[in-house]
């Protein structure tokens, strides 16, 4: 039997596929499943990463057993108990106002973490579709995409806050109403950012030869877009985005520092660290603790950002 003999009937000879019949897709992996099953054995290598990882799985561990290890109501205020020192009763001691530190201290902490996290969400939710989209489809597409982000990059991020706090306090939006105005406006600020890194990795990756292959079978534009060239950008959205929440925490405390954040008396660390400022020679303690909280959790998104960078930034991982 001749070579010729063998591949009748076939599509590549020996291979055994009957003619005329598409050729199946080899079972895979899902990528992102892989890109995480990667990252983690990656992340036990790394110190940094670690670190950041073990600091922030105890943030988000406090956030959620707040309601459970908190010892005291966090609003009641006791003036026979001002400024007292840490105790069996009150673990870091009280504010200005009788008011239990440490009990202020998770609840705000609580606070903060979720506005963050669901501010940066929402950045990528948005920021993320767009430079990808736009990146991929090029073109008139792209630059008037382009235009629009950079509109919004000439726009100072700062100046974004303080209109969007004034107008929620003009219309007198207190609770949940002012976190949800404060999550648009930080998340908003930060998609532009997400859109150009989204944007510049399409630019680099639709030109290789899968992005290619996916075409020739048939795959849709969006298909092609969203299932195939954003699993293989996601490490440096990630990176971003994780170094991102540090910032945001930083503004969300600066505002509240000013007296733009939440009104009081709701658990804030930047409020409470701005009160504590009359006291700092009688009572420092209660500006130390903010202080600290505020360092801490900066410094777990910073660590763990830049273990991730190292991790999955191949041009450092050669070195």
């Amino acid at each position: 039997m001749t070579d010729l003999d063998i591949g009748k009937g076939t599509v590549g000879g020996a291979i055994g596929i009957p003619a005329g019949r598409a050729v199946p897709r080899p079972p895979r992996m899902g990528r992102m499943r892989a890109l995480i099953a990667n990252a983690w054995y990656e992340l036990r290598k790394s110190k940094t990463a670690l670190a950041g990882l073990v600091m922030l799985a105890l943030l988000f561990g406090a956030c959620i057993a707040t309601p459970v290890i908190a010892t005291h109501d966090p609003i009641k205020q006791s003036y026979r108990e001002r400024l007292a020192p840490p105790s069996e009763k009150h673990y870091l001691g009280t504010d200005r106002l009788g008011r239990d530190i440490y009990s202020r201290l998770l609840w705000g902490g609580r606070r903060l973490v979720t506005i963050a996290v669901l501010a940066v969400t929402f950045g990528l939710a948005i920021g993320i579709p767009y430079g990808v989209l736009s990146g991929y489809f090029g073109g008139k597409t792209d630059a008037v995409a382009m235009r629009f982000v950079d509109g919004l990059l000439a726009f100072p991020g700062l100046l974004l806050y303080l209109l969007v706090v004034t107008l929620a306090r003009e219309w007198k939006l207190e609770g949940i109403y002012n976190d949800l105005i404060l999550i648009f406006a930080l998340g908003f600020a930060f998609m532009p950012e997400v859109a150009r890194l989204a944007r510049g990795s399409v630019l680099a990756e639709k030109q290789k030869e899968y992005v290619e292959a996916s075409r020739a079978i048939g795959d849709g534009h969006f298909s092609i877009a969203l299932k195939q060239i954003l699993p293989n950008i996601v490490s440096p959205l990630i990176v971003n985005a994780t170094v991102r929440l540090g910032y945001v925490i930083l503004i969300i405390a600066a505002l509240s520092f000013l007296g733009l954040g939440t009104p009081p008396p709701t658990p804030d660390w930047g409020s409470d660290l701005s009160a504590a400022r009359d006291f700092m020679e009688t009572a420092p303690l209660i500006a130390v603790f903010p202080g600290l909280a505020i360092c801490y959790t900066v410094l777990a998104f910073n660590l763990f950002g830049d273990g991730l960078r190292d991790i999955l930034d191949p041009r450092i991982a050669e070195r």
